[in-house]
């Protein structure tokens, strides 16, 4: 999600410093208590790769189960393991598939993973540690590849978000590695459909999930993400955040949208390809502000 970009918080970002209603939650979440939803399209590598780690779990080792959407894949989804179940989303985007995984899910917690993502050691019950009665935990996103573009994402904490509370919580979630309480999805209906694209839906969901309740940070419950080591799929994300942050902007009080436009800054790494990667992702953001705002159809969403 784009808003880690920048170096340091631009002012005017919707603060929630007190939840507008509290949900008190009291089953803290457990290994068995875990149910794991994974959208999908056409990543048949990243799902090979997951299918290995789950496979390798022992039982113990093993959440609730493993829900994989297919968001209408060319190649229709094969998963064939323990605990494991394959639902249609119909080619609607992620945060559609999302709800279609979480609503079927048996467990009270619902751990949501990217598909290019490989979950640490531990995961997801690392999620535990710490736990006060938050709805949503927050955990790490780095970087799987050693390449420079890796090295770029990895450096300016792409996936990590860069909203955070005096007491040191996030202001929002990244869908890439997150646990949601269900009960709190229910309260807030989900991920927000309206967002077709797998960018924004994310930091929207956060931001509702906390009138609700607190959100927690816990860097044990890390993934690797698989990121392509290509310009083009550089350039298409950051075209693709620059619509979610148009869409996020639109959902929000004109005192706080100007938040989410399009603004220079600088790379917290400061090497020469990351000046001209930060420049290159910047210009990518401002055209796809501008394409969402004259409506232009979005480009196809690919694996999430």
């Amino acid at each position: 999600m784009t808003l880690a970009l920048f170096s340091r918080r631009p002012r005017g970002f919707p603060v929630a410093s007190a939840a507008v209603s509290s949900l008190e939650l009291e089953e803290m979440p457990r290994l068995k208590s875990i149910s794991v939803v994974v959208p999908v399209r056409d990543n048949p590598h990243g799902l090979a790769r997951l299918g290995t780690w789950w496979r390798g779990l022992g039982e113990d080792q093993r959440p609730l189960e493993l829900i994989v959407v297919d968001d209408a894949s060319h190649v229709p989804v094969e998963f064939v393991a323990e605990e494991v179940r394959i639902l249609q989303g119909g080619g609607r985007g992620p945060a559609c598939a999302r709800n279609v995984g979480w609503r079927a899910a048996k467990g009270p917690w619902v751990a949501f993973l990217d598909s290019d993502c490989l979950p640490a050691a531990g995961w997801p019950a690392s999620f535990a540690a710490g736990w006060r009665g938050e709805v949503a935990v927050q955990g790490a996103v780095r970087a799987m590849g050693k390449d420079w573009l890796s090295s770029y994402y990895e450096s300016q904490g792409v996936l990590r978000p860069m909203a955070w509370t005096e007491d040191g919580r996030p202001q929002y979630l990244i869908s890439a590695n997150c646990l949601v309480h269900r009960d709190a999805l229910e309260r807030i209906g989900g991920f927000g459909e309206r967002f077709p694209l797998a960018a924004g839906e994310d930091v929207d969901l956060g931001l509702r999930l906390s009138q609700i309740g607190e959100l927690r940070w816990c860097a044990d419950a890390s993934v690797a993400h698989d990121f392509e080591p290509s310009m083009r799929a550089f350039v298409r994300r950051f075209l693709r955040y620059g619509r979610g942050n148009r869409m996020l902007a639109e959902g929000q009080p004109e005192s706080t949208g100007d938040f989410f436009s399009p603004r220079p800054f600088l790379p917290l790494l400061r090497r020469p390809e990351n000046f001209l990667l930060a420049g290159l992702a910047f210009v990518a953001l401002g055209v796809g502000w501008i394409l969402e705002g004259h409506g232009t159809k979005p480009p196809s969403k690919g694996s999430l």
